[in-house]
Order: structure tokens, then sequence, then C-alpha cells
């Protein structure tokens, strides 16, 4: 009887509670839909939209990226760069395909961004450090034709 009246005493406050929080925004005291405060606040179209050049920097074997924290959920994207490595965004807004998938290093398939490396930009140790058929020179550098 006493955990009834419990349960009971705590759905009456958090259905006090959720009128509170919604009936905050609304009455004279509101902002406006169109007020300025609230627009200024809000980011810029111009901000959110994502250049192909970047999209094209999220595909790379060596990006990581947890897909397990993404904005709209996990393995949910709205574009590439919310997906790991590989992986593309679908039109459904799911992230898809293998995210380093088993090519060898040489291969006109495999996309390596030299910038990330640890060395620094186009630095290597080894030939997998180098994107695509490029290779790694004995002093460290990336050598060959870039994409």
């Amino acid at each position: 009887m006493a955990f009834r009246r419990f349960v009971v005493q705590c759905m009456v406050l958090s259905l006090t509670s959720l009128s509170l929080v919604l009936g905050a925004g609304c009455g004279a005291g509101a902002p406006e839909a169109g007020s300025e405060g609230l627009e200024s606040s809000l980011p810029e179209e111009a901000s959110l939209e994502v250049s192909e050049q970047e999209l094209q920097n999220c595909k790379a074997y060596n990006y990581y990226h947890d897909e397990a924290r993404n904005p709209r959920g996990p393995n949910r994207c709205s574009n590439s760069c919310d997906c790991d490595g590989m992986r593309t965004c679908s039109s459904f807004g799911w992230c898809q395909g293998v995210a380093r998938p088993p090519v060898s290093c040489t291969s006109p398939q495999y996309y390596w961004n030299e910038a990330w490396n640890p060395q620094g930009p186009n630095r290597c140790n080894s030939s997998c450090q180098c994107d695509g058929r490029r290779t790694c020179s004995s002093f460290g550098w990336c050598q060959g034709t870039a994409r």
C-alpha cells in the first residue's frame, strides 16, 4: 500500500514538472517564434553544410569516427563524415559499407589521408602511410602521383 502511494506521488510530481516545463515557453512573457534572440542562437545553414572537399577528407582508411556518438543515433548519419573509415552515408541516413576493407595499401582503391600521418603531412614509415599507389621513399616522404 505504501509503495502504491509512493508511485502515485511520483507520477503526480512528474506530471506537474512536465506541465511547468511545457508551459514555460507559452504565454505573454514567452519569446515569439520569429524573435531576434531566437534567430541569433540558431546556426546558419551555411555552417551546417559540408563541402565536397571535407567529405573527401572523411573517406579515408585512417579516418576514425565513433558512430555510436552520432547526433542522430548510433550508425545514423547526415553525411559520410558521420561514418567511420571508408563507410558512406546511405540515402536513408544509415552508415553502410566496410570501414577498412582488406585491400593492398598500394591499390588505387586504398584511400589514406597523408596529412594525418604521425610523422607529419606526406611523411611516412611505409608505403601503407601513402595514398593509393604512392610509395614511401627511403627519406621518409610519400612519392608518386597523388589522386
